[in-house]
């Protein structure tokens, strides 16, 4: 297949119905690798033949859509407390090679980081950024959003949404497995997955969580993980045992 690039929106100006003029950063990486008029690339969800370049934008033709590729069976939204550093980078990195399907960062009482509102954007740029690297690598056609970060009560007010809500606590015995055989004839398609911060759950944020019917504790394992184990771990079970 022709190689993938992902072109916001903003940079895509429609000329005809089948016709789209592109800007931004990946024309100057589709310039990098040498692309020549009539050759095809896929961009978005199309494959496309290159009308016409120059040096800030590119003219395409959609010649057909693209084949699906990569994409998960089920749909896997990743909570994820802030963590620190470049920790999230790879948290993104991974949880898009592994399957997930949105990530939505999250602040509870023991997340260290701190950000205001102008950090909060230009932070949330990068991961998105991230993820769309990550998805390009791997091979996946379609998009893995990097949500608003929010409030852990806001966090806590989506669970409502999905068929199932696995929440990774460390004082949690109940064998992960165990918990999945229970589920996994009961054709649930939108799933998350709940990972707190380096510190851990305040133990008033484990009984919010835990009063939810859909939410469903998991142990994993008796060693102290690392957040961003934790995540690798958790997506890894799920995918394994629900995108088969």
């Amino acid at each position: 297949m022709a190689r993938r690039f992902i072109v916001k929106q903003k940079d895509i100006i429609y000329i005809d119905d089948n016709s789209f003029k592109i800007s931004g950063s990946e024309v100057r990486h589709i310039h990098v690798l040498r692309y020549n008029v009539n050759e095809e690339i896929v961009v978005n969800e199309y494959v496309c033949k290159i009308k016409e370049i120059k040096k800030d934008s590119i003219v395409l033709q959609k010649v057909r859509l693209a084949p699906k590729f990569g994409e998960p069976k089920v749909n896997l939204t990743l909570y994820v407390a802030m963590l620190k550093g470049d920790k999230m980078d790879l948290v993104v990195q991974k949880a898009v090679e592994l399957g997930c399907k949105k990530i939505v960062p999250f602040f509870s009482k023991n997340v260290v980081v701190k950000l205001d509102d102008k950090t909060r954007i230009k932070r949330k740029e990068k991961l998105q950024v991230i993820a769309d690297e990550a998805c390009k690598q791997c091979g996946r056609t379609d998009k893995v959003e990097i949500l608003n970060f929010i409030s852990f009560k806001e966090m806590a007010l989506n669970l409502e949404n999905y068929d199932i809500n696995f929440f990774a606590y460390e004082n949690e015995k109940e064998n992960f497995h165990n918990i999945i055989d229970n589920l996994k004839n009961k054709n649930m398609v939108h799933l998350s997955c709940i990972i707190g911060p380096e510190g851990g759950f305040d133990i008033t944020e484990v009984e919010e969580i835990k009063k939810y019917p859909n939410v469903r504790c998991v142990s994993l394992g008796n060693r102290i993980l690392r957040a961003e184990t934790a995540v690798f771990k958790t997506i890894s079970v799920i995918m394994y045992e629900f995108d088969d």
